[in-house]
């Protein structure tokens, strides 16, 4: 029995592989650590309320709540917080905490880590053959929303900016779905160099494999579809954003009884 556990949070899916490559990431260290996975959707039983009323059974007291999303501009990590009490939801207002005794030690989504960057490298050197010939374009999937559509684009440009910044493509840039500027922005960077296309998704699906493809019709580029899993780095971003959450609780636990002392 132990009184900490992390709970990864992830969207969720109908095709059963994507939920696997995300139980596949955290399955190398449940030997170190109590992690259970919870998902939005398409996992009946697997809820994010389903999760911590398993985890407090097991006598939890502190959960670690890492969301597996690609940026804070997704609604949903707006929705996990409104679900886990953190937060009012203003985007789905009717969403209610789950019912629990247990408190909430709050992660950041993956952004741009230092270990996402060096996925993404990974990922770009696989596709790349000559860059100073190329042109980059980073996809991801936006939101329309205000504020939503902000968060997004900062994290597309942080990543654009360092990618030319070490790989000196012929030009780079980004585009989103939601607004989507695809198409465009694909047609004016081809115009620059062979264009390599690279998607910020956590996981292969409906995004990578159709609605990508079908807004780059008619565009020459190269393209593989990867995503962020499978990669051994997700589950050491997972466990390193976990353990970066229990040592600031316990300092600021430590603070706390110290200034009770000192009084």
């Amino acid at each position: 029995m132990t009184d900490a556990a992390v709970l990864v949070i992830a969207h969720g899916s109908p095709d059963p592989h994507w939920m696997e490559r995300v139980e596949e990431a955290v399955r190398p260290y449940r030997r170190q650590m109590l992690i259970r996975v919870a998902y939005l959707d398409g996992v009946e039983g697997r809820g994010i309320a389903d999760e911590v009323e398993r985890l407090e059974r097991a006598g939890v007291e502190t959960i670690a709540a890492v969301p597996l999303f690609v940026t804070a501009g997704s609604t949903h990590v707006s929705e996990i917080r409104g679900m886990l009490g953190l937060e009012p939801d203003a985007i789905t207002p009717n969403v209610k905490p789950v019912a629990t005794r247990a408190r909430f030690l709050w992660c950041q989504p993956l952004e741009d880590h230092p270990l996402v960057e060096q996925i993404v490298c990974e990922r770009l050197q696989a596709l790349s053959v000559d860059p100073h010939r190329e042109a980059l374009l980073l996809v991801g999937h936006g939101s329309d929303l205000p504020g939503y559509r902000e968060r997004w684009e900062r994290l597309l440009h942080r990543l654009t900016f360092r990618l030319q910044n070490r790989f000196y493509f012929s030009a780079a840039g980004y585009a989103t779905l939601r607004p989507d500027t695809v198409a465009t922005r694909a047609r004016q960077l081809a115009s620059c160099g062979e264009l390599v296309v690279l998607p910020l998704f956590v996981s292969q699906g409906y995004f990578t494999r159709r609605a990508l493809p079908e807004r780059l019709a008619g565009v020459s580029y190269r393209y593989d579809g990867s995503a962020y899993l499978p990669h051994p780095l997700i589950g050491e971003w997972i466990v390193q954003s976990a353990k970066t959450a229990f040592l600031l609780d316990y300092q600021t636990q430590r603070s706390v009884i110290g200034d009770g002392q000192a009084t």
